[in-house]
């Protein structure tokens, strides 16, 4: 596989993993909008909205994480191409 190849998939990879990180980051907000304006009530409850949290908290980490994943990757293309 020549160079060119490999940027080429790099920037196809790279705009793939963004669009993935994008998505958990919009799940992220959507889940952190709908857990903040809940009416619980109650320990079960309570505890619900706590893992509600946590799971959103990861999920921004994990979206976070992507995003930069996929941005090095088309900075490293680019690198190559120019």
């Amino acid at each position: 596989m020549g160079i060119y190849e490999r940027a080429a998939w790099s920037v196809i990879l790279g705009l793939s993993l963004m669009m993935v990180g994008g998505l958990m980051l919009w799940a992220y907000g959507a889940r952190r909008r709908a857990t903040a304006t809940s009416d619980f009530a109650g320990p079960e409850a309570e505890a619900t909205q706590l893992f509600h949290l946590r799971l959103a908290r990861w999920f921004f980490l994990y979206g976070v994480g992507i995003t930069i994943a996929g941005v090095a990757l088309i900075l490293w293309a680019s690198s190559i191409l120019f």
